[in-house]
């Protein structure tokens, strides 16, 4: 599904935690939101081409004990384009459950329907000031909950560098008798 988002310039930037950004509106929490993007080095088509598109991770938590939520719509300015690859039932968020693009999520009765796997997020930036360590305001859309905007920090990676989601598993560990 693609989803078209404002265009524009990003505000001055703002240093951003390496924890990701949180915020809430009504029953939702969004939990550790931050945009990575590719380096892929200036060319003739201006700075704003720098970086390839931006991966956006976060999860969206519905707390509300009844009621039902759904994601409908991300967009910044910062970006041309918000592309979310995901299923219809993936961007539903059942009470006391979670939604996630691009890491893991654990739903107690996560079933066979691709609710629990993650999707992903991906925006097209067009901002050339942008730099690793700033922020970039995100907005999303839910049914019920409404709007909100969170400043995601922004983090570049070099071609072919791990992403936290490759890492090593650590070692074995083998108790002793």
């Amino acid at each position: 599904m693609t989803v078209g988002a404002l265009a524009g310039c990003s505000n001055d930037p703002v240093i951003a935690q390496d924890t990701g950004a949180a915020e809430e509106a009504g029953s939702i929490e969004l939990q550790s939101v931050t945009l990575q993007a590719e380096l892929t080095g200036a060319t003739s088509a201006g700075s704003a081409s720098e970086y390839g598109n931006a991966n956006l991770e976060f999860t969206a938590v519905n707390t509300a004990g009844a009621g039902t939520d759904r994601l409908l719509e991300i967009s910044s300015p910062a970006a041309s384009s918000v592309t979310i690859d995901a299923g219809a039932n993936q961007l539903v968020i059942e009470p006391e459950t979670s939604i996630a693009a691009g890491q893991p999520v654990e739903n107690p009765d996560g079933g066979d329907d691709g609710t629990d796997r993650p999707f992903t997020v991906t925006l097209e930036l067009t901002d050339g000031e942008l730099a690793p360590g700033t922020s970039i305001p995100v907005s999303f859309e839910f049914e019920r909950a409404g709007t909100v905007t969170v400043d995601a920090p922004f983090d570049v990676y070099e071609p072919g560098e791990l992403s936290d989601t490759a890492r090593p598993l650590p070692p074995e560990v083998t108790p002793a008798p």
